[in-house]
């Protein structure tokens, strides 16, 4: 059975850690939500929904407000959620940001898998790209591109000879779905002294972040892949993008992106019309094989 109808959880799930940039102890319940309902995220009673609309920081993660309330680095759960093919899900939230976990997207993975996974009668909507468009921030930039399936693209470019400069592309049909998912967050240890000067990564530490020095890795166990930073920028990207609101059909190409510059693309999507929305299977997201 291929993935053509809308999907969430089969029930309840707990989750409870240690927010990257708040250093907060946060609870978090992924609740079962009917089709058509989307991603929202609850907090103190205020809905916020995942979309571009309430995205209003960018600095070092995505961050969602409304009416007072945000919720922050919602970037790799949105990327599982996308990498899983979940359209409608609650998640209430006792603090300000998602739990870090272990720096990656497997942790959310495996628990909605252990949950399982619910499927509608409802088709599944795809925003399919219909023409190119771009966005660009001195040399970064990032483009979308009409295909008939799923494609995403990150190309880093670093002066340091473990990163240097790769790119990665996922595709659904390549099966490479637990390399994106198990990558996790990184940042130089210059990088630190910085970061903690604006309120940010105090709940940061080598179990959920890996930590350069130089072209050193200090975290022990090392890389858990030889590209494992450029396949986490590709997750964070996936998980941006999910800020469309659909899954996409179209190609995406990102030469050193980030949160903001990822934003700015689906805005630019929206804003140019630049998609339109196809109910039923596609082809771009055969997932079901790869959750099963």
């Amino acid at each position: 059975m291929l993935c053509n109808n809308q999907r969430s959880i089969k029930k309840d799930i707990r989750i409870e850690g240690v927010g990257l940039h708040s250093g907060q102890s946060v609870k978090m319940v992924l609740s079962p939500a009917p089709a058509y309902t989307g991603i929202k995220f609850i907090r103190d009673g205020v809905e916020i929904p995942a979309t571009v609309d309430y995205a209003t920081g960018f600095a070092f993660a995505t961050t969602l407000s409304k009416d007072g309330k945000t919720v922050s680095t919602i970037e790799h759960l949105l990327g599982a959620l996308y990498l899983l093919g979940i359209d409608n899900l609650y998640i209430y939230i006792d603090g300000e940001e998602v739990p870090i976990l272990d720096g990656s997207a497997i942790g959310f993975i495996q628990k909605i898998k252990e949950a399982g996974i619910k499927t509608f009668d409802s088709k599944k909507l795809y925003a399919v790209i219909n023409k190119n468009v771009s966005v660009e921030d001195g040399d970064k930039y990032i483009t979308a591109s009409p295909s008939d399936t799923f494609k995403a693209t990150y190309h880093a470019s670093y002066n340091n000879s473990i990163i240097g400069d790769r790119k990665y592309t996922f595709t659904f049909e390549k099966e490479n779905f637990e390399e994106i998912a198990k990558a996790r967050t990184y940042c130089f240890l210059e990088e630190v002294e910085y970061l903690k000067s604006m309120g940010l990564a105090k709940g940061g530490s080598l179990e959920n972040a890996v930590v350069f020095e130089g072209d050193k890795v200090l975290n022990p166990e090392g890389l858990r892949f030889e590209d494992e930073p450029v396949k986490h920028k590709l997750l964070d990207l996936i998980g941006d993008i999910y800020l469309l609101g659909y899954p996409i059909v179209g190609e995406i190409y990102s030469y050193k992106g980030g949160h903001k510059l990822n934003a700015q693309l689906v805005k630019k999507l929206k804003e140019e019309e630049a998609f339109t929305l196809e109910e039923g299977y596609h082809p771009a997201l055969q997932v079901e094989r790869l959750v099963a």
